[in-house]
C-alpha cells in the first residue's frame, strides 16, 4: 500500500500564552484549489474538538488510557460498552434536578446501589426512564 501524493505542506507556528512557541508540520494530498488556507487551518482545531469532547469524557470516566485491552475485537466491544455507558449517563444526567453538580461517578454510584436495574430497564423499555421508584 503506497502513500498518497503530498500536494501541500505548511509549517504552523503556535504562540500560546504561557508556553514556548511550537512548530507543527501540516501535510495534505489535496491541492490548493480543493483545500485553501482557512479551512486547512481549521482542520486541526476540529480534530481537537473531538479530543476534548467525547474522547476526554471517556478517558476520564472509564479510564480508557489505562486500559490494557489490545485485541481488536475486544477493543471494539469495550468501546461500544463505554459509549453505551456514557449514553446512559447523559440520559440520567439530563433528568437530574441540578445536573451541573452530577458527575459520572455519581451515576455509577446510583447504578451500583440499584444493582444495575436502571440499565436493564433502559435496555428493555421503548422510552427509557430514570425515575427512581418511590
Amino acid at each position: 500500500m503506497g502513500f498518497p501524493c503530498v500536494a501541500q505542506v505548511a509549517l504552523l507556528r503556535r504562540h500560546l500564552r504561557q508556553h514556548t512557541p511550537e512548530g507543527v508540520a501540516l501535510m495534505t494530498s489535496l491541492p490548493p484549489s480543493e483545500l485553501t488556507a482557512v479551512p486547512w487551518l481549521a482542520a486541526p482545531r476540529a480534530a481537537w474538538g473531538m479530543e476534548s469532547g467525547l474522547h476526554q469524557r471517556l478517558d476520564a470516566s472509564h479510564r480508557k488510557d489505562a486500559c490494557r485491552v489490545r485485541r481488536p475485537r475486544a477493543m471494539r466491544v469495550m468501546a461500544m460498552l463505554g459509549r453505551f455507558s456514557h449514553s446512559l449517563f447523559r440520559e440520567w444526567h439530563l433528568r437530574q434536578k441540578k445536573p451541573q453538580h452530577k458527575t459520572t461517578t455519581d451515576f455509577l454510584g446510583v447504578m451500583k446501589a440499584e444493582h444495575c436495574r436502571y440499565a436493564f430497564r433502559c435496555l428493555q423499555a421503548r422510552q427509557p426512564s430514570f425515575q427512581t421508584p418511590s
